[in-house]
């Protein structure tokens, strides 16, 4: 079973979000965005965290003072035929609601718990009948912090995911072990000749039993000092110790001295065979379940990315994707990874981007249908710009040409664009040096918080980046060049104009050119390429006048701050 879609209301900063998952959603979005808050609000419908009006409840007034938490599922074929027919969709789902706090239900009192919709309607029944429903009917929880205790996760004394992983396989390797069935003899036997054994002064187990039956004998009862075989819970609490050991040496190694990162990748570790090895568990092949209970193994998992080395996102990035491609395991994560989000660009479907506004978090996302959408504008304006790319004898070249820039678009300095609370899109790297260059040696402040620039290849793909970034809710703004008419100017011009959205704050178009604007003498043609380096050498030669530059200081606050 899947999760596919989540409907939040009132929760914190999320008065109303619906966001759609897949096998593995990543949620971003610039600081204080809500990506926690919508973490939890999972974890409130799950009681996995338990409701506090003070900590959950909206700090800016909403409509209503309802807060709830809906989750629809999608069964597999064998648990939805398991599903009572009058909770099924159409669409082989089944959707249901839990009451965080809620005003009074049909008989009076306050909803509380999962309530089931029914032929696509809410209904005032609860689901299945029971308040309590638990992960029989919708899966399981396991939520990583972005920081916690390594030993909350490894103790064996209580629950953790080590010990669920140990638990799983002790189970099902005691269940057919020869060496346990000899234990246990052993411990029958040693019963036996324990009790009768004495000690250097003539004491003994039977003897002591003997002396308190005859104490007791009037009351018509005996005492026994019964002596327990060894069962698998006590081998997992009392005889398996875990131990890291280092290869160089052979010892032990204390796991508090490793860094941060091993430690949440071993967190992580136990995390993923956990879900393996317990969904391995389930009644067997052939087995026919009497009623419905879906297997939903959901990790949601804050900031996997924190303490570790890039190369290591990369490899923690492919093994949560290899997890999730179990029919019975999800994963959500928040990220500010813009590495993450790079890996996900043939799958923009699976990135969740939230802003907060006054207050309030909106959730954005793209459906493949607006996808393919999207790039079928891309074209319409690159024919546009260069007429004839829509041609029958070159369209499927142009789209697939379209399709393959994603690569380029979202690389992970280009990804930091959905992080950001504006973004600056320039043609090429002479305005985003110039950019880094004026602000990493104080020259100009950065003129607000959150501002990423981003270098887009040319200008011919200015539009294209407005697109994604106004489907996904990013502020921007936009810097070319108008080379004076030329370079397709008009059509280039016109095609960014298309592509303005409500979250376009401003676009400057210099008349001809950055090294106009500054006043510096062009290179030759054959040496455009050197265009970066030749523009910031004229600044560091001190060759550019204090007006000018304060002219350009003063466009770029504008870009960043123009409401």
């Amino acid at each position: 079973m899947r999760a596919v879609e989540v409907v939040i209301h009132n929760v914190r900063s999320v008065h109303d979000a619906t966001v759609r998952l897949q096998d593995v959603s990543l949620v971003v979005g610039a600081n204080n965005a809500g990506k926690s808050n919508l973490v939890d609000a999972i974890r409130l419908f799950y009681a996995d965290l338990k409701w506090d009006e003070s900590r959950d409840g909206c700090k800016v007034a909403s409509a209503d003072t309802e807060s709830w938490v809906e989750i629809e599922f999608e069964p597999t074929a064998d648990e939805l035929a398991q599903l009572k027919d009058e909770y099924r969709s159409e669409q082989g789902t089944f959707r249901v609601r839990n009451y965080l706090k809620a005003g009074p239900g049909p008989d009076g009192k306050a909803r509380s718990g999962f309530y089931a919709y029914v032929d696509g309607v809410l209904s005032d029944t609860l689901f299945y009948g029971a308040k309590n429903v638990g992960s029989a009917k919708v899966g399981s929880l396991v939520y990583i912090p972005a920081v916690s205790k390594i030993d909350d996760h490894t103790k064996l004394s209580g629950p953790s995911s080590l010990r669920e992983l140990v638990a799983t396989v002790v189970s099902k390797v005691i269940a057919t072990s020869p060496a346990y069935k000899a234990l246990t003899e052993a411990f029958q036997t040693f019963e036996g000749q324990i009790k009768t054994h004495k000690s250097s002064d003539g004491s003994s187990i039977e003897a002591l039993e003997k002396e308190v039956t005859g104490e007791i004998a009037s009351w018509d009862s005996s005492f026994n000092l019964g002596i327990q075989g060894i069962q698998p819970e006590d081998i997992l609490k009392t005889l398996i110790r875990p131990q890291l050991i280092d290869k160089t040496h052979g010892g032990e190694i204390d796991q508090l001295r490793f860094g941060a990162g091993f430690q949440r990748h071993l967190v992580y570790t136990l995390i993923k065979l956990a879900a393996k090895h317990s969904s391995g568990a389930v009644a067997g092949a052939g087995a026919v379940k009497k009623e419905f209970s879906p297997q939903l193994n959901w990790i949601l998992f804050e900031e996997p990315e924190a303490f570790l080395h890039p190369s290591q996102e990369e490899v923690l990035h492919e093994s949560l994707i290899a997890l999730a491609k179990d029919d019975d395991t999800q994963v959500l994560l928040t990220t500010h990874s813009s590495r993450f989000v790079s890996r996900t660009m043939n799958d923009l479907t699976k990135v969740i981007r939230l802003r907060r506004d006054a207050g309030i978090t909106t959730a954005f996302q793209i459906g493949q249908e607006e996808l393919d959408e999207l790039f079928r504008d891309a074209l319409a304006l690159d024919d546009s710009i260069v007429p004839g790319a829509l041609e029958p004898d070159r369209i499927d070249r142009e789209a697939a040409m379209a399709a393959l820039k994603m690569e380029l678009w979202l690389q992970p300095t280009r990804a930091a664009a959905f992080f950001a609370q504006r973004v600056i899109l320039v043609e090429g790297p002479s305005e985003a040096g110039l950019y880094a260059y004026l602000t990493t040696r104080n020259s100009m402040p950065v003129p607000a918080k959150g501002i990423i620039i981003v270098d887009c290849m040319g200008k011919y793909n200015i539009h294209r980046f407005m697109g994604l970034l106004a489907v996904f809710g990013v502020d921007h703004s936009v810097l070319y060049d108008g080379d004076n008419g030329g370079s397709r100017d008009t059509e280039v011009s016109a095609a960014i104009t298309a592509a303005a959205s409500s979250y376009t704050r401003r676009v400057t178009r210099f008349a001809k050119d950055l090294e106009t604007e500054l006043g510096i003498p062009p290179l030759e043609r054959r040496d455009s390429h050197r265009k970066p380096q030749y523009l910031l050498y004229n600044l560091e030669a001190g060759l550019v006048s204090d007006a000018r530059l304060t002219a350009l200081m003063g466009e770029f606050q504008r870009l960043a701050t123009a409401e």
